[in-house]
C-alpha cells in the first residue's frame, strides 16, 4: 500500500467550525466504539486540547491563530486494518484567503497537497452573500449611480470565484492534470454549521443547497471531478451553537459526545462522526 493511500487534508477558511470537528471526531475515536481506532494517540494534541477542553465545559473553542502554523497527523485504522491519516493544520483560516489573495502557496502547504489523496473542504453556506444584480438590486437612482463612481472599493471576488481559484491553484501545486476529470484527490465539500440551515436544509440534499447557493461553482465542480469522486455533505459538529463565555449547561450535562452529526449524500442524518471518514476516502 502506497504511504499516500487514504491521506486526508483538511481545508477551510475562518469561521468555518474544522476545529470543532476534529475535536468531536478525536473525542469518538477515542471511545473505541466505532469502525475506526486511533493507532497510537498523537504526541502533539495542542491543536485538540483547547477544544476538546471548552466543549466539556459547554462553550465554543477560540478561533486559531491566524500565525499559527503546526500539523496535526491523525493516524487511524478501520476494522479492516486499513490505514488512513488525517492531516489537521493548526492554521488560521485567514491563511486560506492569503492563498488566493496572494497567489502565493507557502511551503507547508505545498508539503501537505503533495501528500494527500483526499481533501475535505469546509463551506459556510449561511455565511455567502447574495451576488447583487440588476434582478435582485433593481435599477438605482442616478444620484446613487454618481455617489458609487466617486467611492473607489477594492475588487474583491465573489465567493464562488473565490473557491473556484482557491482549488485550481490546489490542483496546481498537486501538479494534478485536469485534460480529463479528477479521481485524484477525492474532494468532499462540507457544508459546516448545517444546525444554521435548517430552514432552507428541509427536505433537501446537500448538493442541492450548494447548487442554488453557489451555481458557478457546482458548475465547476461537476465539470472537473469524476462524480464517484466528488461528494457534498452536511455537517453540524456540536448541533447548536455555542457561545465562548457562556455556559451550555446541556452540553456539560450529557457530554459533546451526544452532539453533533453529519448529513450524508443521500440526506441521511447520522449521529455518528465517524461515519463521516468513509466518504472522505472513498
Amino acid at each position: 500500500m502506497s504511504e499516500n493511500k487514504n491521506n486526508i487534508l483538511i481545508i477551510g477558511g475562518p469561521n468555518v467550525g474544522k476545529t470543532h470537528f476534529g475535536g468531536q471526531l478525536y473525542g469518538r475515536l477515542q471511545t473505541r466504539e466505532s469502525f475506526y481506532k486511533i493507532v497510537s494517540p498523537p504526541e502533539n494534541l495542542n491543536i485538540f486540547k483547547e477544544v476538546l477542553e471548552c466543549l466539556n465545559d459547554g462553550k465554543a473553542a477560540n478561533h486559531t491563530n491566524v500565525n499559527s502554523n503546526e500539523t496535526l497527523e491523525l493516524q487511524i485504522v478501520d476494522a479492516d486494518g486499513k490505514n488512513i491519516t488525517f492531516n489537521f493544520p493548526d492554521y488560521g483560516g485567514e491563511q486560506v484567503k492569503a492563498i488566493v489573495n496572494d497567489r502565493r502557496i507557502p511551503k507547508i502547504w505545498k508539503d501537505q497537497i503533495e501528500k494527500s489523496d483526499s481533501w475535505m473542504l469546509f463551506i459556510r453556506l449561511d455565511e455567502i452573500l447574495p451576488l447583487e444584480d440588476i434582478i435582485n438590486r433593481g435599477i438605482p437612482e442616478m444620484d446613487v449611480l454618481s455617489k458609487r463612481n466617486k467611492e473607489a472599493s477594492a475588487l474583491k471576488l465573489s465567493d464562488a470565484a473565490f473557491f473556484t481559484e482557491l482549488l485550481q491553484m490546489l490542483l496546481y501545486a498537486k501538479k494534478t492534470a485536469i485534460l480529463s476529470k479528477i479521481s485524484n484527490p477525492k474532494l468532499t465539500i462540507v457544508l459546516s454549521c448545517w444546525d444554521l440551515l435548517e430552514a432552507e436544509s428541509k427536505n433537501r440534499l446537500p448538493y442541492e443547497l450548494l447548487r442554488e447557493k453557489l451555481p458557478l461553482f457546482w458548475n465547476y465542480l461537476v465539470q472537473t471531478w469524476n462524480g464517484a469522486h466528488l461528494d457534498v455533505i452536511g455537517l453540524s459538529a456540536t448541533e447548536k451553537s455555542l457561545d465562548i463565555k457562556k455556559v451550555d449547561r446541556d452540553f456539560v450535562k450529557k457530554g459533546p459526545e451526544k452532539f453533533g452529526y453529519i448529513i450524508t449524500s443521500e440526506g441521511k442524518k447520522e449521529s455518528d462522526l465517524t461515519l463521516s471518514i468513509g466518504t472522505f476516502i472513498g
